[in-house]
């Protein structure tokens, strides 16, 4: 789901007043704590941030010690918990970073989760319980959460959607116009989490925020220490192809010009674009298989493919194939088959190996064969 679709889920439990506790995983720098904090302040409730990877098991389940006369124990309730008196009646506990912290620590918060309690303590009857994390192919620290735990949530797993970070974000927020045109360009940038080789930078939603602030202060990117800054934020290879952007947005050839008969362009930065940008118009091929597409959506494929195979360099073609069979390599395969042009089946059998296909991939049968 879009994060504008798990933030609907939340503010539904707010107005039916649902105390069901939910569970947000999505990659890092997406914008999942800030929807909540969006909610808080929407319907009036205040925010209590918890980052549990943060936390010891003492900070969140309390502190037991013997009374004055040593005759019993007593429990000391966590300061960080919701107050009524002190935060109001209405709360939202957000228990973030639940993935990203010790075992330890998540055995302390199972009894606030599971039974709004810890020990005497009981959480204010107008608190929700919110978590958010990571999920386990984020790149990022992961600690599986037990059975019992995980069972007690409702889950929701949230994609980055880049025309509702444009429409409840970017522009609301004043996002420099070239980090919103280069992805209203290549939409998938918004989120690449594809760190290169002994590097820990990729671009996220906040990334591209901090790029925004940069170029506020100065837009000039053929300047080093702005594309540094750039690169430093979004990484080397989407960082490039940003300066590149902004360096010759006025004359860039878009996908749909493309796809339109527009000519090609000559550089090999705006054909890298170009490519990426034609393959990304197919994101959904993503997680479906073929009898899961419309009819629409196979038309869009074959347009997109018949255009990868205009480029002026193969080796932009091969690129462009490649993208899309590591998105469902079933589909892609039957979708060049399915594609009525001659001259796929010759480039792919002329190509297979770069591509990645094995003898008992396009070989003799089909069109390949052709």
């Amino acid at each position: 789901m879009t994060l504008r679709e798990f933030g609907e889920c939340v503010e539904f439990n707010i107005t039916h007043n649902i105390k069901h506790a939910m569970l947000g995983l999505g990659a890092p720098g997406v914008g999942k704590s800030q929807i909540i904090r969006q909610i808080g302040k929407k319907f009036g409730y205040k925010v209590i941030d918890i980052r549990l990877a943060q936390m010891s098991e003492v900070e969140i389940g309390g502190l037991i010690y013997p009374n004055e006369s040593r005759t019993k124990t007593v429990w000391l309730a966590p300061d960080i918990l919701p107050n009524e008196e002190r935060d109001g009646k209405n709360t939202i506990l957000l228990l973030d970073e639940i993935t990203s912290c010790t075992k330890r620590v998540q055995v302390a918060a199972y009894q606030l989760i599971l039974d709004r309690r810890i020990g005497e303590y009981r959480l204010p009857e107008g608190t929700f319980v919110i978590a958010l994390g990571n999920r386990e192919d984020d790149d990022g620290v992961y600690i599986q959460l037990a059975g019992p735990l995980a069972d007690r949530f409702e889950i929701h797993y949230i994609e980055p959607d880049f025309q509702e970070w444009k429409e409840d974000y970017a522009l609301k927020a004043g996002v420099h116009p070239f980090v919103i045109q280069y992805l209203s360009f290549k939409p998938a940038a918004l989120h690449n989490q594809k760190q290169e080789a002994g590097k820990m930078v990729f671009a996220t939603p906040r990334s591209w925020a901090r790029v925004s602030d940069i170029l506020k202060m100065d837009a000039d990117v053929t300047k080093p220490v702005i594309r540094n800054k750039i690169i430093g934020n979004v990484g080397e290879t989407e960082g490039l192809q940003f300066v590149e952007y902004c360096r010759t947005h006025h004359k860039l050839v878009s996908a749909e010009e493309f796809l339109s008969g527009a000519s090609a362009p000559e550089s090999p930065d705006e054909l890298a674009i170009l490519t990426d940008s034609l393959t990304e118009r197919l994101g959904f091929l993503r997680g479906h298989d073929l009898d899961m597409l419309s009819e629409e959506q196979k038309n869009e494929a074959r347009r997109v493919i018949r255009a990868l195979f205009r480029l002026p360099k193969a080796e932009y073609t091969v690129i462009g194939l490649r993208k899309l069979l590591g998105m469902n390599r079933s589909s892609a395969k039957t979708l060049f088959l399915e594609t009525d042009d001659p001259r796929i089946g010759r480039f792919i059998q002329a190509n297979k190996y770069v591509l990645g296909l094995n003898d008992g991939e396009g070989s003799s049968g089909g069109r390949w064969g052709r």
